[in-house]
């Protein structure tokens, strides 16, 4: 399923169940290296410095890990979903000009207690898992009514 809601949705517990599956792909580009770093105030040799990155195995410089983590939060906030646990895997150095697609599963769903889980990757234009991921969180009941704020027309 590619994510996509109807006209701006957000979604409910009742609207969810195992194997649902959203994704989408964005490229990777310097102004996101540089928001990256200016969020995490990770500033390392790793994500600065070219010949560093070069004489430490990489290609050039790599983007901090949590923009890759950060990805599946643009699926949970479509989703309407509140984390409460999630982990990540980093297998694979990312670079500015790579094409990720991210991909959240929804793997167990216990509408009483309201809570999903999910387990997701993210994967290069190689083809490359560069992240895997899991966690649960909560998604809201209908009854609760809609955010007052749905996602922007065009997401993404």
């Amino acid at each position: 399923m590619e994510l996509r809601a109807a006209a701006g949705a957000h979604y409910v517990i009742e609207d969810v169940h195992v194997g649902m599956e959203f994704s989408f792909s964005r490229t990777v580009t310097e102004a996101d290296l540089e928001a990256t770093m200016r969020l995490t105030g990770d500033h390392g040799g790793y994500h600065t410095d070219p010949e560093f990155a070069r004489a430490a195995g990489f290609q050039s410089v790599i983007v901090p890990g949590l923009f890759q983590a950060g990805l599946g939060t643009q699926i949970g906030g479509h989703l309407n979903f509140l984390a409460r646990e999630i982990t990540f895997r980093y297998l694979k150095p990312v670079y500015v000009g790579d094409v990720l697609r991210c991909t959240m599963r929804i793997s167990a769903v216990q509408p009483e207690k309201n809570r999903i889980e999910l387990q997701g990757e993210v994967v290069n234009q190689r083809g490359e898992q560069v992240l895997s991921t899991a966690g649960y969180g909560y998604l809201p009941r209908a009854e609760w009514g809609v955010p007052k704020r749905p996602p922007p027309p065009d997401w993404p």
